[in-house]
């Protein structure tokens, strides 16, 4: 089959069974990462069935482009493999293994009751430093920028499925704060592609944005070994990987921006830092063990920062022996400040910053029953979203994660229960600007130390809490998601005799929107939740747009709902 659309030529030939044979028949070809060119094209004549199917679907990647990234990332998944743990004896939920909740130490996050959390022997922790120590050595940062194209910068998502519906109404979103960036939305695998041509090829290109197969990039010998191990947050961090952007916001396919990022790029705290990440709800509880694998040295002695804000304190040790259960390990001097990190959305420059993200690579892709543990501890959150910040941390590449608190946002069931929906994360800008106002070395702090605390305790109160005067960049919708066949789906929140939501799920927030009309801006108070329902009733049933999600389903039924949504919404 031949399909046309502008300038893409795209013979769809790949499916699941093609692939999977093309996997075992190659099965025991060796790695790439030891051949030159000229064998790479010899080898690459060899596998004509995969070739067959990759080179099928044109790449806005040069043949050349893709061959130094197919060499590149065979070698760095090699050099993974090579230093995976060795350990025999255990099954996998053991290695790392949770304690039961009633036999762990109770109080603040100190050392004694993070190690409390969760077992992990001597002999795991030797193996996990000796890998560690091994792979750091190795990690190819310097030849990382092979992989993207030099000064580019550019939005990444994750696409496939339910999450290029969820994708492209965060682009049109993103579209209408102003926001000139591309976007790359990464599709996983080829038989997600094949399903989503007019999505890619017509679609995407309308808003500035295209596909890239994740598959292309990192070519046979990646795919064949590590595509069935590789799965949900070790996706995003995949994506971010094989994107062509050398400077990125990560976004998450369900994260709305509603004020426009692309200044971010150009300010002073992105060009100092080269990693800007927000704060989830929690404390870090990433394992003492971890800081021994990785070889981070934290002074158990001296505290150097209260909650997320650093205190000012005199070289040398000012925790006493009776005083060390009291004090929360990571705000120790060297390790990874609280709060944890909420990876839905993340700036970062590749160029800067490529011993960071191979190793958090490292860390996703040996995550599940590994890094993810030793990160959460079996607490909330247990995912990709400490590997950025604690890869930077070992290698000693500078970050700014945001001082002010998520605002949340939600409603009041039929119970009167508060129901979250959606994260709010603040302008990272505004925010550096007022924690410089209070915390830079010209600002003024009492010099005793309960002083300090009494006084940062004042300002997480005040001025860095949730409802501060620091507007929202980023509104992760992640539960329920913009999905309206799901929301349909939820007896909880649907009203099947009035076939609408039962609730105002964003209870009536509001934002300042920027328009641009004719050259002129404007700004306008904007209840968010109304002008997202109007924006998917433009999408789906004005201008009737094809998503696969949407495939089996019937759209008349859906648009009515969607009418009936966007009518009560907008009653005053």
């Amino acid at each position: 089959m031949v399909l046309r659309s502008g300038r893409f030529k795209l013979r769809i030939l790949a499916t699941a069974g093609i692939i999977a044979l093309v996997i075992l028949t190659f099965h025991n070809i060796e790695t790439l990462s030891s051949y030159s060119s000229s064998q790479y094209d010899s080898l690459r004549a060899g596998w004509k069935d995969y070739m067959r199917i990759a080179e099928s679907i044109e790449s806005p990647l040069s043949t050349e482009d893709l061959r130094s990234r197919h060499l590149y990332w065979s070698s760095v998944f090699e050099l993974f493999s090579q230093n995976q743990l060795n350990i025999t004896g255990y099954d996998n939920g053991d290695i790392i293994r949770y304690i039961d909740k009633s036999q762990q130490k109770g109080g603040p996050n100190s050392k004694d009751t993070l190690l409390s959390k969760a077992f992990v022997s001597d002999e795991v922790t030797e193996e996990f430093k000796g890998k560690h120590m091994s792979l750091i050595k190795a990690l190819p940062h310097k030849s990382f920028s092979k992989t993207y194209k030099k000064n580019s910068r550019g939005i990444v998502m994750v696409g496939g499925g339910r999450f290029s519906w969820l994708s492209y109404l965060s682009i049109r979103t993103l579209r209408n704060t102003g926001s000139k960036l591309p976007v790359e939305v990464m599709i996983p695998k080829f038989e997600d592609f094949e399903k989503e041509i007019e999505f890619c090829t017509t679609i995407l290109p309308k808003v500035n944005a295209r596909c890239l197969i994740m598959p292309q990039i990192l070519g046979l010998s990646v795919m064949r070994d590590w595509s069935p191990k590789l799965s949900s947050y070790q996706l995003k961090a995949l994506a971010l990987m094989t994107s062509s952007f050398q400077h990125v916001l990560l976004l998450d396919s369900d994260n709305v921006v509603i004020s426009d990022p692309d200044a971010v790029f150009d300010s002073d705290l992105y060009r100092k830092n080269g990693m800007i990440t927000w704060p989830d709800y929690w404390e870090r509880t990433i394992s003492p063990v971890y800081y021994k694998i990785a070889g981070i040295r934290v002074d158990e002695k001296r505290r150097v920062r209260y909650n997320r804000l650093p205190l000012r304190v005199d070289p040398g040790a000012n925790i006493g022996p009776d005083e060390a259960e009291s004090v929360p390990y990571h705000d120790l001097d060297g390790a990874v400040p609280n709060l944890s990190t909420e990876s839905g959305q993340m700036f970062v420059n590749k160029g800067s910053h490529g011993k960071t993200l191979l190793l958090s690579l490292y860390y996703n892709v040996f995550g599940p029953n590994l890094y993810y543990k030793l990160f959460s501890l079996g607490e909330q959150g247990e995912g990709d979203k400490d590997t950025f910040v604690s890869a930077a941390t070992a290698v000693g590449e500078s970050y700014y994660q945001v001082k002010s608190f998520i605002k949340t946002l939600g409603y009041f069931d039929s119970n009167n229960k508060f129901q979250g929906v959606a994260m709010g994360q603040k302008n990272p800008m505004l925010d550096a600007a007022l924690f410089d106002k209070y915390f830079s070395q010209k600002a003024p702090l009492p010099k005793e130390l309960h002083k300090q605390i009494e006084n940062i305790e004042k300002l997480i109160k005040s001025d860095f809490d949730a409802h501060n005067e620091i507007p929202v960049m980023f509104l992760h919708c992640n539960y329920p998601k913009w999905d309206p066949t799901d929301l349909q789906e939820r007896e909880e929140i649907y009203d099947n005799k009035a076939n609408r939501l039962q609730y105002r799920l964003y209870n009536g927030y509001k934002y300042e929107k920027v328009g641009h009309l004719k050259g002129m801006k404007s700004i306008t108070e904007t209840d968010f939740e109304f002008d997202q329902w109007q924006l998917v009733q433009q999408i789906l049933c004005a201008e009737k747009l094809h998503f696969t999600h949407f495939q089996d389903k019937d759209m008349a039924l859906i648009c009515k709902f969607i009418g009936n949504q966007v009518n009560w919404l907008r009653e005053p």
